[in-house]
């Protein structure tokens, strides 16, 4: 149910479609079945209540490397609700769309279809040229980052403010999720990376290297309010990925 019709593809075909405002609809559903769906809204909120929960689990885990659970929600901390991010593809995204919640339209971007590697500092890059008083802040992984790098001279040159956060765990961490879900064994997946927080000075930027889970948020903190291009080298620990992302869906539902 949407405001316009799905655009039918080989992934996205529904059978059937609602096109207007959910809730209009809804109330028009419900006079045309004589009050047939009627529900406990309290039934409703309590599931809202246990999800929320769920996962909010491990957003103050202190381990370092930063787990997923707990740079989302320390990203969450930092952006308001008219501010910005764009993510680059990776298996972070999925821990994004999890656990990070949007309160206003547009406000996270990601390019979902294609999946595209690379796209999250130029996505940011034309955020922060539309909007420059919003706070702004690429999300990419060191691999994805690594393909477009060198538009962190562009960003500089530009004059924009924005700040570069690179999850760094030296590997192809979507892969190799994909790999263990589907029971391969982890090969050919890691990678060295350069000095991120040289490699960022180098283009006239501000390199940031994380090395306490506690100090995340005062980086970010600390980036916004000088301006101008930064970069923060966020060690990151996927171990979670298989709990969470695996074991724990495979056990909550059939469709894995």
């Amino acid at each position: 149910m949407n405001y316009k019709a799905a655009q039918v593809d080989q992934v996205y075909f529904p059978q059937i479609e609602v096109v207007g405002d959910i809730a209009q609809s809804i109330t028009r559903l419900g006079d045309i079945l004589g009050g047939a769906l009627e529900f406990d809204r309290s039934y409703y909120m309590r599931i809202k209540q246990e999800t929320d929960l769920h996962t909010s689990e491990g957003s103050d885990d202190a381990r370092f490397p930063i787990v997923p659970q707990r740079f989302v929600a320390d990203t969450r901390k930092v952006m308001g609700d008219q501010d910005i991010i764009a993510l680059d593809n990776g298996i972070y995204k999925i821990w994004y769309a999890r656990n990070y919640k949007a309160y206003q339209p547009n406000t996270i971007l990601l390019d979902n279809a294609l999946a595209t590697m690379g796209a999250g500092l130029p996505s940011a890059m034309m955020a922060s040229m539309l909007y420059p008083d919003r706070r702004v802040m690429a999300i990419c992984g060191d691999g994805g980052f690594m393909m477009n790098s060198q538009e962190v001279e562009t960003a500089v040159r530009l004059g924009l403010n924005l700040v570069i956060t690179v999850l760094d765990d030296s590997s192809y961490g979507m892969i190799r999720w994909k790999q263990a879900h589907a029971g391969f064994a982890d090969w050919g997946l890691e990678f060295n990376n350069p000095d991120f927080v040289q490699h960022a000075n180098s283009y006239g930027a501000t390199g940031h290297r994380v090395e306490r889970t506690e100090d995340l948020v005062p980086t970010f903190e600390k980036a916004f309010a000088a301006g101008g291009v930064h970069l923060v080298d966020v060690p990151v620990d996927y171990s979670e990925n298989q709990r969470v992302l695996i074991d724990e869906l495979a056990a909550k539902t059939c469709l894995i």
